[in-house]
């Protein structure tokens, strides 16, 4: 099996290729922002959909191919970059709104999905191909083993959905694990002003923590004796749930309903979340 260069697989089954492709829903205006090109498979089918495809890529080889191979495409446009390094105004100046596709490095899920956080303003959707179990986690619901804090999070601030799963047999080379489809749009008015991501995703970061830890013991644990253990569990009724209950147990609203009753106290920097 040959190694994969900088932690990155390319999807070369076809009918994969023009499932993520449509699954994109990709409208003849629209512009499309590719994430890591990589020998241009799916950017085959990106450019026979979109008006424009601006196709980031950090590897010379591949840009330089790019320039041969696509040399028919006039909505094509290579940029030789690393997406997380790149200037965002130099990238996509006065293309956005945009659809943001790609098949990503698994290593580097977590700093792309912040990056893409940031930039949520000019961004439509995203269909990203991910590790299949960071996929089941972003799109878990309560209740579930998979379900934590990355999931609440992503159902906050936006509209996760798995559109299927890819197996490891369809890159070239081989991954030891599937890949899966998401789909995600950011919510334009989400139960939680944008302005409090920062001290919200740390607030959940911190509740799952110690998931074998009761809720009501971790609210206590990181308010630092600023609520009676009484008081904790009033907040946790109000929000329909008991300080007995472990975190997994709380959807995303009732997190978002909590933060609310908690931000006065986590404002004050009680415990410094």
């Amino acid at each position: 099996m040959r190694r994969a260069h900088k932690g990155q697989v390319f999807l070369v089954d076809n009918e994969y290729l023009r499932r993520v492709a449509e699954t994109a829903q990709i409208a003849p205006t629209e512009v499309v922002l590719e994430i890591g090109m990589g020998r241009g498979e799916l950017t085959q089918h990106l450019v026979r959909r979109a008006h424009e495809v601006v196709a980031v890529e950090v590897e010379e080889r591949f840009v330089d191919a790019a320039a041969r191979d696509f040399v028919s495409y006039d909505n094509l446009t290579v940029v030789h970059a690393d997406i997380l390094e790149v200037a965002w105004e130099d990238l996509v100046p006065a293309r956005s709104p945009l659809v943001v596709v790609g098949n990503l490095p698994f290593y580097i899920t977590g700093p792309i999905l912040r990056l893409l956080t940031e930039h949520r303003a000019q961004i439509l959707r995203w269909s990203l191909l991910l590790q299949r179990e960071v996929a089941v986690r972003i799109c878990a619901s309560p209740g579930g083993r998979e379900y934590g804090a990355l999931s609440v999070k992503m159902q906050i601030w936006g509209e996760p959905y798995l559109a299927f799963v890819v197996p490891a047999e369809a890159f070239d080379p081989r991954p030891g694990v599937d890949a899966a489809l998401v789909t995600y749009r950011y919510a334009e008015a989400p139960p939680v002003s944008w302005d409090s991501a920062g001290l919200f995703d740390n607030f959940v970061d911190f509740i799952f923590g110690a998931r074998r830890k009761k809720i009501g013991n971790r609210v206590a644990t990181l308010l630092g004796g600023a609520l009676s253990a009484r008081e904790i569990q009033a907040r946790l009724e109000e929000v329909g749930g008991e300080a007995g209950a472990r975190p997994e147990r709380f959807s995303p609203a009732q997190f978002a309903t909590l933060f609310q009753l908690l931000r006065p106290y986590l404002e004050a920097d009680v415990q410094g979340v």
